[in-house]
């Protein structure tokens, strides 16, 4: 079952692919000066995840430039595109211009990346294949120096590469005499590298999920980068990816790729400082200046984790201490729950490991899920999850086959939700506060986890409410904040800014022949809710509101509010689909004669395109109050009238029963009298 569930999340190279079927039309063109050539594919420079191009600057046309298209399903590292527009390094090939533009193959606005163009070609073409083996005396020059530039120039600005490997470096000059790295942008943080080049706890995560990492993630893949450098070739070409994350954790990356090799001293107390499994202990840019400027340190050992006194037998094979075993666990997470519950797991850590303080947390905290009644299942998930923290505390976020770091969960929820996936695993992590466990179990404090912490506790918040602009939509967008809008109302064209919002809906209403509907819903409305500054949350209320009226009168509020701050003054199509929806509201004034002058002037506003108009026109306070009261008057009136008929209709009723009863009563008085005559005549004829 867990197997299951992680296939349905995880997201394969292969799998996210930008759909060109449509021939080759128009060139591009990027902030109106850029033309990148759909015609003119470069496949030597394109990446895993985004497809290069010719590309020309049309002020210099003599410029040597490429061109990569993101796929729409990922989504990019726009916060890194900023820091790194322009930036001339030695290391790194320049990002000359990003942005969204309308790409001819794919009929839609993509994200395009425009980058100066390698007078060589990278490297290495492929990990399996070989190259020539970069001495000793060449590597510091043509490789060690500039990339360690551009990792200072990185860490500089605050952001980390992520994309540092042997496929990703070109040669800049076209001889040979220098080498850069390349894009780092077009995809989210660590999802183009291969497992090899991620560190043990990174390597652990589904690829997706990996998260921007810290500085020390880029000095490892730099690490494995010179080691393909030095020897020519993968050293672990025949091995699967689990196998070297086995081989990892058993034995130590330095270890692992390089083994029995023979190097240089000096090159060997480099590898030891880069590939150190300890990320507090790793080389960084410090590190790396007093190496390069000849001061040679005692090369660092690998510490490994305290092996059992015997091994645990988990489905087959012996694991000897707690990060083994936790990575196997996880793997097999059904599997792993009856020897945790069993106490198995308990006894030898007590026994083997001899480590009797996480013995005893264990025990408690089999113990807890245990006697929880109402919700066996998710209790014993939990329980798992928080046993393979205690087992290994440095391994990213671990439940029911999904791995992934705190930073990472935002692009595999967009990549989930943009395949259309099962969202259902990851909203129970959010919901039964996962991140939570982690962050409280792992026994260290950091600022930025804090933070995070504090952001999955709102996300928490915000899907426990169901209405439109919450939900996991919402999530969606405050765990990624340069992430387009997905809503399908605004057809191709790809916003991120709320100021984009406002005239893509225009386009979009200009192509629409359905106006049934108006132009808000759940992936809008959390789009706002994320990213505009002023608190929305009451609108966000009354878009759910039971009434269709208020509904709209509180889209009509969002929109005129992004049209008097933003712009732009006319949006003509956006005001007629606005217009065509607005009928509830309409029908919410009491008065016919001001509901026939709005439908008047209603259409002169749409034509003038001023959704704020519209909007003051309709929710005019004084007209609303005037027409409470007119329609109280009416009603009093009405009420009146009602009154008085009714007391007609009771006058008439009660003069004819009156007048019944007054003729029953004549009649029997004169009865009685007629009697009476009668009666005295017969006497007095009796008599006489």
């Amino acid at each position: 079952m867990a197997d299951a569930e992680q296939a349905e999340i995880e997201v394969e190279e292969d799998e996210v692919k930008v759909e060109v079927a449509k021939p080759a039309g128009p060139p591009g063109m990027l902030r109106d000066r850029y033309s990148i050539r759909s015609g003119q594919p470069l496949s030597d420079l394109s990446t895993p995840s985004a497809e290069a191009f010719g590309a020309e600057d049309k002020r210099d046309p003599s410029r040597a430039l490429f061109g990569l298209i993101c796929k729409p399903e990922l989504p990019p590292r726009v916060t890194v595109m900023r820091a790194l527009k322009g930036v001339s390094s030695p290391g790194l090939l320049q990002l000359v211009e990003w942005g969204p533009m309308n790409w001819p193959p794919a009929g839609r606005q993509c994200m395009a990346v425009v980058y100066e163009r390698p007078a060589g070609r990278r490297i290495m073409t492929n990990l399996k294949g070989e190259i020539r083996r970069v001495d000793e005396y060449e590597i510091s020059k043509k490789v060690i120096e500039p990339l360690t530039a551009a990792l200072k120039e990185i860490t500089s600005r605050g952001v980390t590469h992520r994309a540092i490997r042997p496929t990703n470096i070109f040669d800049i000059s076209g001889n040979g005499d220098r080498y850069a790295v390349g894009d780092c942008v077009t995809a989210p943080a660590g999802f183009d590298q291969p497992m090899l080049f991620e560190t043990i706890e990174s390597g652990m995560c589904t690829p997706i999920a990996r998260g921007s990492g810290t500085f020390a993630d880029d000095f490892y893949s730099f690490g494995v980068t010179l080691a393909f450098a030095l020897l020519g070739r993968n050293p672990v070409a025949g091995l699967s990816d689990d196998a070297v994350l086995s081989a990892k954790i058993q034995q130590g990356s330095y270890n692992t790729l390089i083994g029995e090799e023979r190097l240089p001293l000096a090159m060997i107390e480099l590898l030891r400082g880069l590939l150190c499994d300890d990320g507090d202990q790793r080389w960084g840019l410090e590190d790396l200046d007093m190496w390069m400027s000849g001061r040679r340190m005692s090369p660092l050992q690998p510490r490994g984790e305290k092996r059992a006194a015997r091994g645990f037998p988990f489905l087959g094979k012996e694991y000897f201490n707690g990060r083994e075993l936790s990575q196997a666990m996880s793997k097999n997470w059904d599997a792993a729950i009856p020897p945790v519950v069993e106490g198995k797991v308990e006894l030898w850590l007590r026994r083997a490991v001899e480590d009797k303080d996480k013995a005893n947390v264990v025990a408690e905290v089999v113990r807890m899920a245990l006697s929880d009644s109402a919700d066996k299942k998710g209790a014993t998930d939990l329980m798992l999850c928080k046993v393979l923290i205690l087992l290994d505390h440095s391994a990213p976020i671990r439940y029911k086959g999904f791995n992934s770091m705190p930073d990472g969960f935002g692009a595999a929820l967009a990549a989930v939700m943009a395949s259309r996936g099962d969202t259902r695993l990851l909203t129970e992590i959010i919901s039964r506060e996962v991140p939570k466990l982690w962050f409280g179990m792992r026994g260290e404090y950091q600022p930025d986890n804090s933070l995070m912490e504090a952001n999955f506790r709102e996300l928490r918040g915000y899907l426990l409410q169901t209405g439109m602009g919450f939900g996991l939509e919402r999530c969606l967008y405050e765990m990624n904040d340069a992430l387009p809008c997905q809503s399908s109302l605004v057809g191709e064209e790809y916003v991120v800014e709320v100021k984009e919002l406002l005239p893509a809906l225009n386009v979009a209403a200009g192509k629409r022949s359905d106006s049934k509907h108006g132009p808000m819903d759940r992936h809008i409305a959390a789009f706002l809710g994320a990213r505009m500054r002023s608190d929305i949350d009451r609108n966000l209320s009354q878009l759910n509101d039971q009434s269709q009226g208020v509904a709209m009168m509180a889209t009509l509020n969002l929109y005129a509010v992004l049209q008097y701050r933003l712009g732009p003054e006319s949006l003509p199509s956006l005001a007629g689909w606005m217009g065509a929806v607005l009928a509830p509201v309409v029908a919410s004034y009491h008065g016919r004669e001001k509901r026939k002058e709005l439908e008047k002037e209603i259409p002169r506003l749409v034509r003038k395109g001023s959704i704020v108009e519209i909007y003051n026109l309709l929710e005019n306070g004084e007209e609303k109050v005037r027409d409470e009261h007119e329609f109280h008057w009416a009603q009093a009136q009405y009420h009146a009238a009602e009154e008085e008929i009714k007391h007609i209709i009771t006058e008439t009723e009660e003069r004819a029963t009156e007048a019944d009863r007054i003729g029953r009563q004549t009649a029997a008085v004169t009865g009685i009298i007629i009697a009476m005559v009668t009666a005295t005549i017969v006497v007095i004829s009796t008599v006489f």
